[in-house]
């Protein structure tokens, strides 16, 4: 345990921060980059088949359209979304705004899911783009802090350990493990 404590609070450790760190913000920005611009939106109409909720999702089909649909509670931080759809099954003519080119493939379910990005039921908007958006940023934004946590905490142990010499050898300056067993 003494070298594992070494390692996570030595030179190396601050290396191991910082670039987890990096990779971290990494995720931020292709998160960001990734969310769809409203051109990029199809439209599909159609009144809901069946709802299937899980943890993260709320997947469901039209009747319509042979394609089905997930609404992420990422993107949904209110509720709004998924309440909307459930009242409005098999009642109410529902648009869908959703990125072709995202597609989900959910493990207990059979298909391609495309992710929603906007719900309109009887021809009144739900929740704007804009609003999903919002939902995702916030979202998002976990990611960001943590990286920069990450990195602050890296760049603090290669300042404290900057006259440290690197070792070669074993994490914690001990030696190597022999290979006859003790």
């Amino acid at each position: 345990m003494n070298t594992w404590r070494n390692w996570f609070g030595g030179r190396r450790g601050g290396f191991f921060f910082l670039l987890l760190g990096l990779g971290i913000v990494g995720v931020f920005i292709a998160l960001e980059l990734r969310f769809p611009a409203a051109a990029q939106l199809q439209a599909v109409t159609g009144r809901v088949d069946w709802t299937y909720d899980s943890r993260d999702a709320m997947y469901f089909a039209a009747r319509t359209t042979p394609q089905q649909f997930a609404v992420h509670v990422k993107s949904d931080a209110d509720g709004r979304l998924r309440a909307a759809l459930r009242a409005a099954t098999r009642l109410y003519p529902v648009t869908v705004r959703f990125a072709p080119d995202q597609v989900n493939h959910p493990g207990f379910l059979p298909g391609d899911f495309h992710v929603v990005y906007g719900v309109s039921v009887g021809g009144k908007e739900v929740t704007s783009l804009d609003d999903v958006r919002a939902s995702y940023r916030r979202d998002n934004l976990v990611a960001l802090v943590l990286g920069a946590a990450f990195m602050l905490l890296g760049v603090q142990r290669l300042v404290i350990y900057r006259n440290e010499k690197p070792n070669a050898g074993r994490a914690g300056g001990g030696t190597r493990a022999s290979r006859r067993s003790r």
